[in-house]
């Protein structure tokens, strides 16, 4: 049986599922635009960040509320994102080695 707390987030996972375009201001040149795109694998919402030159794989992808945060490598280094959603778009930030820079991203 689901509670209505997990309907509640199955739903909102849902309506985060699809592409999102993405702009980081100052991030190095083929990192600052993209695209974040979740799916649902085995019941699980996962993300892959789609760049100009290939894919970059999400680790310890968090939903919560309207709160994502995961971690994903560039370059060798850990990039750790946190993002806060309202309605189709999602800002927050990008903990890099060059310190922290602002993501914005808008539903395609």
């Amino acid at each position: 049986m689901f509670s209505g707390n997990q309907l509640q987030a199955e739903v909102k996972n849902k309506s985060l599922l699809g592409e999102w375009i993405y702009e980081v201001s100052d991030a190095p040149y083929g990192y600052e635009k993209g695209s974040l795109i979740f799916t649902e694998k085995d019941g699980e919402t996962i993300c892959v960040v789609k760049l100009e030159a290939g894919e970059l794989a999400v680790s310890d992808l968090k939903i919560a509320d309207d709160k994502i945060t995961f971690t994903t490598s560039v370059e060798g280094n850990s990039i750790n994102v946190e993002l806060t959603r309202d309605k189709n778009k999602l800002t927050g930030k990008v903990d890099s080695p060059e310190g922290p820079k602002t993501m914005i991203a808008v539903k395609k």
